[in-house]
């Protein structure tokens, strides 16, 4: 019932609103096309009047100089330098200055000359200045037209009026303009009344009776109204712009996160390449120097730091010891893990399953995320190879998530339990409770430490049959022995001597 009441008094007031729409629609693109070409056939004039005076060639000298110098000094000295270095290859010639030793003035004169004989005869090196120059000249020429818009009207309707009159005799039958330019300049008239919408559907209806409409016609223009209506009216109103400044909150907000993100990142890309070089070169100067190095630390247990080399020492040798076992047990599991992946792209038939085994192995160092990052190949390549797709890719994703709960729940308590000599509930709940306070580190290294503490801490008994307990009297022996071997070594250096 309402949809027919706001019907019928629109059909009563005759209005026009789908060809009103279209008609400014259709004045905006053709008023920017306009200015566009005014625009250019600015550029292009003050283009001709800078190269009035004098020769052709002389004017587009001074202007490619006064344009671009430092783009064609750049030019000029790779050009200058490449015929140098082949004439010393091909004839011996010694040149010694190179480009950059010439004074300024002789440079200058080089690049002139580069100009003339290069640049200037040919149409394909010159259009890029020519270009830069136009897109310097642009934005004083759209500030004329505004001018002319602003303080000539009769100027700029007058100008439009013949580009109206050459587009439509150009687009003839095949794309003419709607109406003819009286009837549009009529019309582009009654859009500045005060009820634009009926202004515009009485000029129109001079042309075109509103009775030999359908009642289709009719129903759409209506309806498209109904519909642009609405939507300014929301637009108004308290939600949308509640909508909105919430919006622009959020994207504020999340601009900013992005951006620490990507500092992050950045960071994180650069230190993590150098520190893994480093641990890598610290690593193997340690191994490859270890004996003399293990003597030189033992010889604090007769220095003045003796009392504290003897308390901390055996702790600190222990635990080493646990970290290197736990990482053991790591590989261990990803062992299992990387045969059981191999198993899951065999069955699935994805292609190079070697190497992406080969990421899966390194990856499963990684807790948690390892997973993700080794699961993205392989799904990549399920997709990506012939009879591939994203069912296969599924699939495959699916299988890998198996293989990590297997991981997760069996392998990784029984392997550290195993070797660690701890039970499987208690490496789970380690596990469970590390990464949730300390995230990755909580994975990699709670069941060890806890290990230590337990053992070495608190009942101070070491782990039967792998580490057994360092005491002071241990490192004394040991340090004595090394103390006694460095005086051999040292008599028999002498006797050499």
């Amino acid at each position: 019932e309402a949809y027919d009441k706001a019907f019928e008094e629109y059909r009563n007031q005759k209005l026009r609103y789908k060809e009103f729409d279209a008609f400014q629609k259709e004045r905006k693109k053709l008023e920017a096309q306009f200015e566009a070409e005014l625009v250019a056939k600015k550029v292009e004039e003050v283009f001709e009047q800078e190269l009035s005076t004098g020769t052709k060639d002389d004017r587009l000298l001074v202007w490619i100089l006064d344009e671009d110098y430092a783009t064609v000094l750049d030019e000029k000295r790779r050009d200058y330098d490449a015929k140098r270095k082949k004439s010393i290859e091909e004839q011996g010639l010694i040149i010694e200055r190179t480009f950059d030793k010439l004074s300024q003035a002789a440079q200058r004169s080089q690049v002139e000359d580069y100009v003339r004989r290069i640049i200037l005869p040919d149409e394909k090196l010159r259009a890029p200045y020519r270009e830069k120059w136009k897109a310097r000249r642009e934005l004083p020429a759209r500030l004329f037209v505004s001018k002319l818009k602003k303080e000539s009207p009769g100027e700029y309707r007058k100008q439009f009026a013949a580009f109206y009159s050459a587009r439509k005799t150009a687009a003839g039958e095949d794309d003419p303009l709607t109406y003819p330019y009286e009837k549009f300049t009529e019309l582009d008239a009654a859009l500045k009344a005060k009820n634009a919408l009926l202004a515009f559907s009485k000029a129109l209806d001079g042309e075109d009776s509103a009775s030999a409409r359908s009642e289709d016609d009719w129903r759409e223009g209506f309806e498209l109204k109904a519909r642009t209506d609405a939507l300014d009216e929301w637009k108004k109103g308290s939600l949308a712009r509640k909508i909105g400044s919430k919006l622009e909150d959020i994207a504020g907000e999340r601009l900013a996160e992005a951006g620490a993100g990507m500092k992050d990142l950045f960071k994180q890309l650069i230190y993590l390449p150098v520190a893994l070089g480093l641990s890598l070169l610290l690593s193997f100067f340690i191994v490859f120097d270890l004996t003399k190095m293990r003597r030189g630390v033992r010889r604090l247990h007769s220095s003045r730091a003796k009392d504290f080399y003897l308390e901390i020492a055996p702790g600190l040798i222990s635990f080493g010891r646990l970290i290197g076992r736990a990482f053991q047990a790591q590989a261990v599991i990803a062992f299992f893990n990387t045969i059981l992946t191999f198993l899951l792209i065999q069955i699935l038939g994805i292609e190079s399953p070697l190497f992406l085994c080969s990421i899966v192995f390194v990856c499963s160092f990684i807790p948690v995320l390892g997973v993700v990052l080794s699961s993205v190949p392989i799904a990549i390549m399920a997709i990506a190879q012939d009879g591939g797709g994203v069912g296969l890719a599924f699939l495959a994703v699916a299988g890998v998530l198996l293989i990590h709960l297997v991981e997760a729940w069996i392998l990784n308590p029984k392997i550290l339990g195993d070797m660690l000599h701890l039970h499987p509930v208690m490496v789970l709940a380690i596990l469970a409770v590390g990464e949730h306070f300390f995230g990755v580190w909580g994975l990699l290294l709670g069941v060890p430490v806890i290990v230590y503490i337990l053992r070495f801490v608190i009942l101070d008994e070491g782990i039967p049959g792998i580490i057994e307990p360092i005491h002071p009297a241990d490192l004394l022996k040991a340090g004595e022995a090394d103390a006694a071997d460095d005086a051999i070594a040292a008599a028999t250096e002498t006797d050499e001597e």
